[in-house]
């Protein structure tokens, strides 16, 4: 068993090689991007769209011709998304107009980016080359990353800055210095800014570097550190808040989508039965909110999925209105929160299509990977470098956390799929390297075990 400091034998690979593969790697992608994927589209139209979804390219169009941060041109300016993708969608229309298709370029060209900080994360972790390429591989031939770069989802631009964050999280961690907490602080807020469900991770980065510190000292100084952390956050996504509370008058430092969430979530919670579709319980959601609104008395649009309001106030009173509701259904029934959010956690969050049968081949695909993640976290444990992957094990568990409480479908795992990838990496290569030693191996030979040649 190797120490934390020792690195996984390996023949390695060639900045040659690395360049080939990447490069096969962006022709593969775009071909499935531009060519096979709209091809299928039919097909998959009531299981994975690839088309533009959740609103960011209508924002994006409306700020691309200067009609200001809004839905529709004639409505009132939004706070349903976070301006983080809206404002590049913004920038890839000005230069190549309103086409789902420079949307996809753009994607594919953030997914390879992404690519490379997923590779620099890997070796970072475990110290070798071959495996951070494979991680790499991965990641980028990852059906549903393919999927989220075909509709040009918000996914991708997520992915790629909290890749950057975590890659600055691990110096800083690394250092000690309280500068290099900032600077990922403000990269963190920049992956609020994109989506903010990430806004409450310095708790949990908290709860970590208390929870590994060795002595009193270093629990103190974890505090600081998160504050400063903390600080490079608020002021990243300031210009927003400020933005926000000039419109409502509240502070507001995310999107005002979480009572559709909670909605949502519990609605789906009692009313997903075999034999039901998830969509159709989204648009029976849909009906209950356009209901709601109705009953407020406020002029909205939309009577299926999202309701669309002419004033950001009435956008936040609606949310309020249902977030309470919700609350006030889980306040009567605490083992009702326990149930839903259970099935969030470990199932909806990383299965849950849009029929049964999405479902089931999300299972066929992500099962796997998460086997594989498992594996590749046990094997880092046998070499004693697990603590190296603990960054990413707390990013890990934290977003389906996050998701429990409110809604969860396997779209949402997506933003975590890197990270994934990075531990089922480690059992690829394992499993290669075991494979080769038995191949190899001459009759009579007594043939070590793949964690003894690591020594």
């Amino acid at each position: 068993m190797t120490t934390e400091t020792q690195k996984p034998v390996s023949e390695g690979v060639t900045r040659k090689t690395i360049l080939v593969v990447l490069s096969v790697a962006l022709l593969i992608n775009a071909g499935v991007l531009f060519v096979a994927l709209p091809l299928l589209d039919g097909l998959l139209t009531l299981k994975y769209s690839v088309r533009f979804l959740d609103l960011y390219d209508l924002i994006g169009n409306n700020l691309a011709h200067g009609n200001g941060y809004r839905i529709e041109a004639g409505m009132g300016e939004t706070l349903m998304r976070e301006p983080g993708y809206p404002l590049f969608l913004a920038l890839v229309f000005k230069i190549a107009g309103y086409h789902i298709e420079a949307a996809r370029l753009a994607n594919l060209l953030l997914a390879f980016g992404a690519g490379l900080l997923v590779m620099r994360l890997t070796e970072k972790i475990t110290g070798d080359k071959t495996t951070a390429l494979v991680a790499t591989v991965l990641f980028l031939f990852y059906p549903g990353i393919l999927i989220a770069e075909a509709r040009a989802g918000v996914e991708i631009s997520f992915i790629a800055v909290l890749m950057l964050f975590m890659l600055f999280l691990y110096q800083a961690v690394e250092k000690g210095n309280v500068w290099r907490y900032l600077v990922a602080g403000a990269l963190l807020g920049a992956a609020t800014l994109v989506r903010s469900e990430v806004l409450s991770f310095p708790l949990f980065l908290l709860i970590y570097l208390v929870l590994t510190a060795k002595v009193a000292r270093e629990r103190l100084q974890a505090f600081v550190r998160v504050a400063a952390l903390s600080l490079g956050v608020v002021v990243v996504i300031s210009p927003w808040v400020v933005r926000n509370y000039i419109l409502t008058k509240e502070i507001v430092p995310t999107a005002s989508v979480a009572g559709v969430a909670a909605q949502e979530g519990l609605f789906t919670c009692h009313q997903l039965l075999p034999g039901r579709d998830f969509w159709t319980v989204q648009d029976d959601a849909g009906n209950v909110r356009a209901q709601l609104a109705s009953q407020l008395g406020v002029p909205f649009e939309g009577r299926y999925y999202y309701q669309f309001f002419y004033t950001p106030t009435d956008e936040l009173k609606f949310n309020r209105v249902l977030l309470h509701k919700t609350e006030a259904e889980y306040a009567r029934d605490p083992m009702l929160l326990a149930t839903c959010g259970g099935k969030n956690f470990f199932f909806n969050f990383w299965f849950l299509g849009k029929t049964w049968k999405a479902t089931w081949l999300n299972i066929a695909l992500q099962l796997p990977l998460l086997v594989l993640a498992i594996g590749g976290s046990i094997l880092l444990w046998r070499r004693c470098q697990l603590k190296n992957a603990g960054l990413v094990l707390t990013l890990i568990l934290y977003v389906p956390a996050v998701h429990a409480p409110i809604i969860a479908h396997a779209r949402h795992s997506m933003v975590i799929v890197p990270f994934l990838a990075i531990l089922a990496s480690v059992t690829l290569v394992w499993m290669w390297t075991a494979r080769r030693a038995h191949v190899l191996r001459t009759p009579g030979e007594v043939n070590p075990m793949p964690e003894e040649r690591l020594v």
